[in-house]
């Protein structure tokens, strides 16, 4: 080996060094940004030469600058964030319903029926009374009132899910498109034998992102790039530089239907499972209309057994015939449309009972309708034309399922939250920046510089001696 090729060496390696501190300190600027990995300077010899029949190492060169990538592990992260994002949603819609369904307060709808029927035991005690039967009225109108509020409160969440879709989708759909435009930048670098390290890890990350708000499966290529599958139906929603994009047929501007586009497909209507997407959907088309259901399943009973029992007694003055409340057709609505009927007031309450025999005049002292309407509290009577529970046992059947509901959503959150922590230390610990062992390169790196340096400065004193000799 000559001074020339010593010198050579020296440079070379002051270059190697120089990019192996640029990496390091890359590392370190980067150890609180999401998503990032660590890289790591891979060296190897160089190609050696044939000096006088033998072979003569040249320095050090780059093979590559690696990240710290683990596949499965980000497969396993994109699982966990999709049941997280589908749970966590549907964690957060439920505890925002359950307040509507709070019997602590002693104000919800359970207090308002027992309330009620309770007014009727009151004004048995006195069928003529005016305040008994002003009374009635207004435990009628609170009952009322709260059927209202209920319905009002899940009708409007079920709103809120119906417009959340159209930002979700547009979200979805500008993930869709930063995936395959960095696709399409990691594709060039590569076949330019660039560095794409961290154009990869801003590509992981949105495929993590994008894994919370819908299911996905993906496939790393040989080029680079990264084609992603919806899971709900194994549509390509990213292939190379190309993405698909979801959309919504807003037809019915109650039920936005949910569309996918794929990537060389034609539009279709979807049914999203998982996810944030698919928890979206399902509490606007399931979750809470079932609550709902069993609300106006309620409001509906309540006034079919009153109106039933009150129609066949007699007012102070005789009359009969007279609903308590409007009759309702269907179940669906009905909390919204309960009401107190128009032809109802304190002179029209039926408090007597059937009782042909005896004249008219003996109608302001029976109270036998009265009893009737007050013990229906005991009766099954839910829901209309079948009954298999009574009032209070149905509501309180739904208010501890809103309740069970909520606590398992907790649960299930909390066991998620875990399991996505720990897959994301993992992580951290395979791909994270560690200070303390950057820090380390870094001298490490320093001291090969200084080393190489003096190389190529003790390279040159001797080249300085032989030059003089030579003079």
């Amino acid at each position: 080996m000559g001074l020339s090729t010593a010198m050579e060496v020296g440079r070379t390696a002051l270059n190697i060094f120089r990019v192996a501190t640029e990496v390091t300190g890359e590392n370190i600027a980067n150890v609180n940004t999401p998503g990032y990995s660590r890289q790591r300077v891979i060296f190897e010899s160089a190609s050696p030469f044939n000096s006088s029949g033998f072979p003569l190492e040249t320095g050090v060169r780059i093979a590559s600058i690696e990240r710290y990538y683990d596949g499965l592990l980000q497969q396993q992260l994109v699982n966990a964030q999709t049941t997280q994002g589908f749970d966590t949603t549907k964690s957060t819609v439920l505890q925002q319903v359950e307040p509507s369904f709070n019997e602590i307060t002693n104000d919800g709808i359970g207090t308002a029926v027992a309330n009620y029927f309770s007014a009727w035991q009151d004004l048995s005690l006195n069928p003529s009374g005016s305040s008994e039967r002003q009374v009635v009225i207004t435990r009628a109108q609170i009952l009322v009132d709260n059927f209202h509020s209920v319905s009002k409160a899940l009708n409007d969440t079920i709103s809120v899910q119906n417009a959340s879709l159209v930002p979700l989708t547009d979200s979805i759909n500008n993930t869709l498109t930063n995936i395959a435009k960095l696709n399409g930048q990691i594709k060039v670098t590569e076949e330019v034998s660039g560095n794409d390290n961290e154009i990869r890890d801003q590509r992981d990350q949105l495929v993590r992102d994008l894994s919370q708000k819908i299911g996905i499966t993906f496939t790393e290529n040989s080029d680079g790039t990264t084609d992603i599958k919806y899971a709900d139906g194994g549509a390509a929603l990213v292939t190379g530089s190309t993405a698909g994009a979801f959309s919504l047929d807003k037809t019915n501007p109650n039920s936005f239907v949910v569309q996918l586009t794929p990537v060389g497909g034609a539009l279709s209507a979807i049914t999203p499972l998982t996810g944030q997407l698919g928890a979206t959907v399902s509490l606007r088309d399931t979750i809470i209309p079932d609550y709902l259901t069993q609300i106006d399943t309620l409001a509906k009973s309540v006034a079919d057994a009153v109106n039933t029992q009150h129609s066949t007694g007699f007012s102070p003055t005789g009359g009969t015939g007279q609903n308590f409340f409007t009759p309702l057709a269907a179940v669906a609505g009905s909390a919204a449309a309960f009401s107190i009927d128009a032809g109802l007031n304190i002179t029209t309450i039926a408090a007597a009972g059937p009782n042909p025999s005896a004249p008219p005049p003996s109608y302001p002292g029976d109270n036998s309708n009265a009893l009737s309407i007050a013990q229906l509290t005991n009766a099954n009577t839910v829901p209309s034309g079948a009954p298999i529970a009574t009032f209070s046992s149905f509501y309180s059947s739904l208010v501890s399922k809103v309740g069970l509901d909520v606590q398992a959503s907790k649960t299930t959150v909390a066991q998620d939250e875990a399991f996505t922590k720990q897959l994301s230390t993992l992580r951290e610990s395979n791909s994270g920046v560690s200070l303390d062992e950057e820090l380390t390169n870094l001298i490490k790196y320093q001291r090969s510089y200084q080393a190489s340096a003096k190389l190529v400065t003790t390279a040159t004193e001797m080249m300085d001696t032989v030059i003089g000799l030579i003079r």
